[in-house]
């Protein structure tokens, strides 16, 4: 096994030894609150978007994260963790030796035929509104990997190589997109300071984050989301349309 340290804007084939395509990608995220978070209360998340070729989303469960997840029944080409909301040891998953808060497992036969990206995102949790920021946060790493093959060559991205990381509070940490019969990963490492907010927006997405009810504007259409379901209404009365939301 060989641990390959990604750069920027590295892109790797996500292929087997004997050059066939791999089916499960195993995708991990790991970091530490440093001395100067303090006591202060910091949730990190990992986000997950499904995207087409122009890097939109379409519907409201093509984003993938600690609000939207649910049972996972809307989703069966991926696997979430779940939300890591203290970077505890005690949760996340140890993987092939090492430890992950957060992760994805998924799997490249279920994906949506009509999407083409899966971009990972490394967001803090109204961090806006808290004035936090990355500062705060020592050893942020992603990790992607042959989920079939543990063993195999690991690929990781030092998220803290991006300039000004510290100042920063939103991350796009990679892309799994297709190529292909198979799928390829780049390293990003694009940054903002604008919390989830700013980042949503490069996806096409128009958010108010900080309350109870979370207003998701895609293209024409306004969701409301609430307790895992997406409603037309800001009282959260009427269940939006499911068309186009399951695949």
């Amino acid at each position: 096994m060989a641990v390959i340290n990604m750069s920027k804007n590295q892109k790797i084939s996500m292929v087997k030894e004997d050059g066939s395509a791999v089916k499960n990608f195993f995708i991990g995220a790991n970091w530490d609150k440093n001395r100067y978070a303090g006591e202060a209360d910091i949730d990190f998340d990992i986000n997950g978007m499904v995207t087409n070729q122009d890097r939109k989303v379409i519907y409201p469960n093509d984003i993938v994260n600690y609000n939207t997840y649910g049972d996972g029944s809307k989703y069966p080409w991926v696997e979430y963790s779940g939300d890591n909301r203290t970077g505890d040891d005690a949760q996340g998953i140890t993987f092939n030796g090492k430890h992950y808060d957060e992760y994805f497992i998924v799997h490249a036969d279920e994906f949506p035929k009509d999407r083409t990206d899966f971009t990972i995102c490394l967001t803090i949790f109204r961090a806006v509104q808290r004035l936090q920021n990355f500062g705060m946060v020592s050893n942020a790493t992603m990790m992607i990997c042959d989920y079939d093959n543990p063993d195999g060559d690991k690929y990781e991205y030092d998220l803290s190589e991006n300039e000004n990381f510290e100042k920063l509070n939103a991350v796009e940490m990679g892309r799994l997109y297709r190529y292909g019969d198979g799928f390829k990963f780049q390293a990003l490492g694009s940054g903002y300071v604008g919390g989830m907010t700013e980042l949503f927006k490069n996806f096409g997405l128009d958010i108010d984050e900080g309350s109870d009810v979370e207003r998701v504007r895609i293209g024409e259409e306004v969701y409301f989301f609430k307790n895992g379901r997406y409603y037309k209404d800001p009282d959260c009365k009427y269940e939006a349309n499911r068309k186009g939301l399951s695949f």
